[in-house]
């Protein structure tokens, strides 16, 4: 058996009912699993790719001294290699989003600008924060089944300290679940993490395609089987209420 979150094998000494390796697994496995909602299957299944690389000029700073580190990323090359999916999304900041943009048109791409607000956050700096971050996608599923999708969401991020591969950057729950919907990305689909860093992206992932509506919870008081009756609605209100939970 491996853990549900680190899939490292469990020890021998562990409960036979048990799903990970330790607390702090236990925990992020939690926060990201209560953050899905249920979504119905591809009828014309999709592959789906999302890039989160060092952001241009900062490279080193962040990730000079982690063991795949390869120095600055070539957007060029990326992007190239972005366009054979068939929808994707790139992270970056808003200093370097001109001069990614100016590449993808260079390379005839079509996007779209999406946005990340981050929020307040300390800092030892001065002059303005950059409180936001875009999200660049293209090729997202249209259907009239799946409604409107923001292109824009709000959630400050936490330090991830129970994730015991955490990375600098890694993005939280709340902003996984949001790209999946933005990208109209359903279960069968298939979704490629270019960049895993801590890994979290993908594990969002096998949560938000593990939550079907014929998934079953449950109930804690009579013991019957039922359907989870929480609306798309009710849980972005709950959302707004909180911080983004990672």
């Amino acid at each position: 058996m491996r853990c549900d979150w680190c899939h490292e094998l469990l020890d021998a000494t562990k409960r036979k009912d048990a799903k990970t390796c330790s607390k702090r697994c236990r925990q992020a496995r939690h926060r990201f699993g209560r953050e899905a909602s249920s979504r119905t299957y591809a009828t014309q299944p999709m592959t789906f790719a999302y890039a989160d690389p060092p952001y241009p000029g900062l490279a080193r700073r962040y990730y000079a001294d982690h063991p795949d580190y390869g120095g600055e990323v070539d957007h060029r090359e990326l992007l190239s290699r972005l366009q054979t999916y068939d929808a994707w999304a790139l992270s970056t900041s808003s200093r370097a989003l001109d001069d990614v943009l100016a590449v993808a048109r260079e390379l005839g791409a079509t996007y779209r600008v999406a946005a990340w607000f981050r929020g307040m956050r300390a800092v030892k700096a001065m002059g303005s924060l950059q409180a936001w971050e875009p999200v660049i996608y293209s090729g997202e599923r249209l259907d009239v089944s799946l409604g409107f999708r923001p292109d824009a969401v709000a959630c400050t991020p936490r330090p991830r300290t129970t994730d015991p591969r955490r990375v600098v950057g890694a993005k939280p729950a709340r902003f996984c679940y949001w790209l999946f919907d933005l990208l109209g990305a359903r279960p069968g689909d298939t979704f490629v993490d270019l960049f895993p860093g801590s890994g979290g992206v993908t594990r969002a992932w096998e949560v938000y395609v593990s939550r079907s509506p014929a998934d079953a919870t449950r109930d804690d008081q009579g013991g019957e089987t039922r359907l989870s009756s929480t609306s798309d609605a009710e849980r972005s209100r709950t959302l707004d209420e909180t911080d983004c939970p990672l």
